[in-house]
């Protein structure tokens, strides 16, 4: 004898659905917040986008000594007047993280900040 009449369904498989719709757009909505989240770059200078380009390069040959001459003309040119404070901040931000040996998330940011360029 079943346990059940035919037509009565168990209340797990009328659940189970609505669970599986409700945390695939969970999913989707914190995927598209935590990537739409990112701090924008400001916008630049066509003649600093060598700054960013000269530290993905660094990062990306996890060079040390490139990262060190590209510190130093970024402070020189900072000193001069000829990097703004906002843009400054990026480029300290993107040395810090090739300095504690991220170089991979030195390079990502110094992607970001040239794609923010293009906008």
């Amino acid at each position: 004898m079943p346990l059940e009449s035919p037509g009565i369904r168990p209340q797990w498989t009328t659940v189970r659905p609505v669970a599986r719709g409700l945390s695939l757009a969970l999913v989707l909505v914190l995927t598209a917040a935590v990537a739409g989240c990112r701090p924008r770059a400001p916008q630049i200078d066509f003649a600093n986008r060598r700054y960013s380009a000269a530290l993905r390069t660094a990062a990306n040959t996890r060079s040390p000594e490139r990262l060190g001459r590209t510190k130093a003309l970024i402070a020189r040119d900072r000193a001069a007047g000829a990097i703004g404070a906002e843009e400054h901040e990026w480029y300290v931000e993107i040395i810090a993280l090739a300095e504690a040996g991220r170089w991979a998330d030195a390079e990502r940011r110094a992607i970001d900040f040239r794609r923010d360029q293009q906008r």
